[in-house]
């Protein structure tokens, strides 16, 4: 989000923090989340690269059930869960483009009108599950029975990942349509749902008045239908990221008693992987970190390495560390593996804007100056109103005429409504007055397929090289997308019938307007290749598939093909990009790479016995 409506929200976020950080400063000071120093250990059972959404779980798993186990965790950025930017859900987009965000950028979108597309990611403790909207959205069942398939591996199908999904929730049913044999009610991700703007029940209503069946539960039997999404929001009005949710307790970090131990290290960043010939296999020991004051360290996992970098830096430290192909000349290949960063694949939107009626309940109207007071009140006194909202409070999961199947309960499109005016650019500048909402489309099988690579650079003052990522998310590089997209935003049209009629939205279409015919392809095609942008759900960069796939960077049990030691754990492992969002199914991947870790660990030890 952009404009006035953001910097309203940041407005109120002024007037009442001074409450919110009284309440964060009652915590106690958490120990073993330091920056680094030189009295820290150098060798640990296991250590994770990466401390956002996989990590935090890995972490928390691997030491609840040993308490001679130890494990170092590596994030780059900072403990960012007591900060309002981080807990406030209205104040979703503060964090973006601030030194708690990656900041990256893809390359020019050949496709799409040459548009340099922000990339953001949440660099701090949490990761994007920190800077993210919120939305616990799973998927629908085909996905996960799809990967079961193509690794010739039954374990990862719906029916036996819905345990893991399970494990990390703590479920708050305040919706009675919820189907609790979905959901569970004992983990320390808490799930519910939260503030509720009348805009969105006209989106319902809208949507009901099409034939579109009004959904039970979005990650019960079936996610076809228009549904108020589940959300990582506690009852208390604050984000439930993944450090908060595993890693906040004090009992966890550091640990001890009848727990392993973990050490966070914060503001680190991890350069390479330490890689030794073992028995003729080239094995994973441990990595090379810069901490804060720039000076380099080495340390030594005992067990394994797991990588958690995500989607786009997991690929990097491979190519930096020798592993996938050759990004410069002083970094020789030891293991070949064409397909780190390829199969990068990401869901693209599309948003149309509406002038809504003026006593339409929005952003701008909700969070006027007129209104600052009672809401900065209602959320610091009770958790509740609208900054506890993430805004996308009611989703569409869609089949669309006309376009091949993915499966009978595979969505082709998901259609949200945002009280507010939302545009991935700012060409054409943005309304001073008035109230809006926006119907964003957004394609979730895309077939385009991008590639992340290295910029290798020399950085001032750093011995040594840089790596960055250089982002090719290729969008619309196949024609079929653009074609899902034409009729995407032809259903927006037919739907806006309905909203504009509805007195809870009313209004027109203000972007692309009428100008734009419907029926005409070419003018709906130039609005698609200027006004798209990614969705941040990017995947696939470190594929898991069958030693046979050339793609293929780990197998089923998220081991590097032909590396020991040396597993990943996060979005990039996914072959392609879930039908639905994708913080969810990294929690759960992270589950079951926990249990997949000691399983093999207890399997060697009993060989070697």
């Amino acid at each position: 989000m952009d404009g006035d409506a953001i910097r309203a929200v940041a407005t109120a976020a002024g007037l009442g923090l001074a409450a919110i950080a009284i309440r964060a400063s009652r915590r106690k000071e958490k120990t073993g989340r330091e920056p680094w120093t030189k009295l820290d250990l150098t060798d640990y059972d296991y250590i994770i690269a990466g401390g956002g959404t996989a990590g935090c779980v890995l972490a928390a798993r691997l030491t609840e059930q040993d308490p001679h186990v130890s494990v170092l965790l590596l994030e780059a950025g900072e403990d960012m869960d007591n900060t309002w930017q981080v807990k406030v859900p209205a104040l979703v987009t503060q964090a973006f483009d601030t030194k708690h965000d990656w900041c990256l950028k893809s390359v020019p979108q050949v496709h799409a009108n040459n548009r340099v597309l922000k990339q953001i990611r949440g660099k701090m403790l949490g990761g994007s599950s920190s800077i993210n909207a919120m939305s616990y959205t799973r998927g629908p069942k085909d996905d996960y029975d799809y990967w079961a398939k193509e690794l010739e591996d039954p374990s990862w199908s719906y029916e036996k990942v819905l345990p893991y999904f399970k494990k990390s929730e703590l479920y708050r049913p305040e919706y009675d349509t919820f189907q609790p044999e979905y959901h569970g009610t004992e983990g320390p991700w808490q799930v519910a749902y939260h503030h509720f703007f009348k805009s969105s029940e006209g989106f319902i209503r809208a949507n009901e008045a099409m034939g579109i069946r009004r959904s039970l539960d979005p990650n019960g039997d079936s996610i076809l239908g228009v549904v108020r999404p589940q959300t990582f929001i506690q009852t208390d009005g604050y984000r439930s990221s993944s450090s908060r949710a595993f890693l906040g307790d004090p009992k966890v970090v550091p640990g001890g008693g009848d727990r392993g131990t973990i050490r966070i290290a914060t503001k680190v960043h991890v350069e390479r992987l330490l890689l030794e010939k073992r028995n003729g296999v080239r094995t994973a020991v441990g990595v090379v970190f810069r901490d804060e004051r720039n000076v380099l360290h080495k340390v030594h996992a005992k067990r394994e390495v797991l990588l958690c970098a995500g989607v786009f830096h997991s690929p990097i430290i491979l190519l930096a560390s020798g592993i996938g192909h050759q990004i410069h000349e002083s970094i020789p290949v030891v293991h070949p593996l064409p397909g780190v960063g390829q199969n990068l694949s990401d869901h693209v939107g599309m948003g149309m804007i509406f002038e809504a009626a003026p006593d339409c309940h929005t952003i701008h109207t909700h969070l006027s100056l007129k209104e600052l007071a009672k809401a900065v009140y209602s959320y610091t006194r009770r958790g509740t109103g609208p900054l506890s909202s993430q805004f996308a409070e009611v989703l569409s999961f869609l089949r669309l005429e006309d376009i091949a199947p993915d499966g009978p309960g595979a969505p082709h499109i998901e259609v949200l409504i945002i009280p507010s005016f939302v545009r991935p650019t700012q060409e054409g500048g943005f309304p001073t007055d008035g109230s809006y909402y926006t119907i964003t489309a957004i394609i979730l099988n895309p077939v385009s397929r991008g590639t992340v690579g290295a910029a290798v650079r020399q950085s001032k003052g750093r011995n040594g090289l840089c790596f960055d990522p250089v982002i090719d998310p290729n969008i619309y590089s196949d024609p079929f997308d653009v074609r899902v997209m034409r009729e995407s935003m032809r259903f927006v049209r037919k739907l806006a019938k309905h909203l504009v009629l509805d007195p809870d939205l009313g209004g027109k279409e203000w972007y692309p307007s009428e100008a734009v015919p419907t029926a005409d392809d070419d003018a709906l095609e130039k609005v698609i290749r200027e006004g798209s942008a990614t969705i941040f759900h990017a995947c696939g960069t470190c594929k898991m598939g069958l030693a046979s796939d050339p793609m293929a960077v780990v197998d089923h049990r998220l081991r590097v093909h032909g590396v020991d030691r040396l597993r990943i754990i996060d979005t990039s492992v996914i072959p392609k990009v879930i039908a639905g969002h994708t913080c969810a199914p990294t929690v759960m991947i992270a589950e079951k790479a926990a249990d997949m870790i000691r399983e093999d660990y207890l399997k060697a030890n009993a060989k070697e016995e």
